[in-house]
């Protein structure tokens, strides 16, 4: 089949950003764009808004009722209920407006789309979090590690961590960060660790014992390799909640 120069796809470019053609309009767009630039010019710009979208959502916490509501419909349906409707809304729409907007009318109405699709995902994201009841601590800095920040990450059962750290100084190579675990006093470690160029690094706690039955959390510099007990300036801590 031959393509027409003239006859551009542009009102097809946002549906198929969206990935929501059918397989005769996927095939007329996919041979269109091999051969046009000012479509595939066009449907340049519609892909990159779409990538830039998610840099435009500010991270929100979702409200308390949210985790009611989730748990509540966990255990009154079945978890793929829902799942098999979503994608089926999409095309449904696209071609209800394509008949009814011109080509700029349905790049605008593609790009709300995409934004309430990421905005979806975003809080089953948060749903999701919320239905696994992780904890986090905050762990503060000290005066020798001013603006950096600690987070401990730990199961709903407190049996598992990881420490995430920000804005650490970076180390001369004969040194490395130390975390400590303390219960009734004595401490053990935790793991060594050392930060990339911006500070940052992630570490999964190792301990005899479940996190949560640690009364605090710490990290000291210590020599590399790792001390049998802190002798260097203590960056981070907090007490660990029971």
């Amino acid at each position: 089949m031959s393509v027409e120069m003239d006859n551009h796809v542009t009102d097809l470019l946002p549906a198929y950003v969206l990935d929501v053609l059918t397989d005769g309009e996927l095939g007329q767009v996919v041979e269109h764009l091999a051969v046009c630039e000012v479509c595939q010019e066009e449907y340049a710009r519609l892909q990159a808004v779409a990538e830039d979208l998610p840099l435009a959502l500010a991270q929100t916490a979702p409200p308390a009722r949210v985790k009611t509501n989730l748990m509540h419909a966990i255990h009154a349906h079945q978890p793929t209920a829902m799942t098999p409707a979503q994608p089926a809304f999409w095309p449904r729409l696209v071609n209800s407006l394509r008949q009814r907007l011109p080509a700029i009318g349905l790049a605008l109405i593609a790009v709300l789309a995409v934004v309430n699709v990421l905005l979806w995902r975003q809080l089953s994201l948060a749903n999701q979090q919320a239905a696994t009841r992780m904890r986090v601590v905050d762990i503060a800095n000290t005066q020798y590690s001013p603006g950096a920040t600690g987070t401990l990450i730990m199961d709903a059962n407190g049996k598992y961590g990881t420490l995430v750290v920000d804005n650490l100084a970076s180390l001369n190579a004969g040194y490395q960060y130390q975390v400590w675990l303390t219960r009734a006093g004595v401490r053990v470690s935790g793991g060594l660790f050392s930060v990339n160029p911006e500070g940052y690094a992630s570490l999964e706690i190792k301990a005899s014992s479940s996190l949560d039955q640690y009364d605090s959390i710490g990290v000291t510099i210590e020599p590399f390799g790792g001390s049998a007990g802190p002798t260097g300036d203590k960056v981070l801590g907090a007490s660990i909640p029971h």
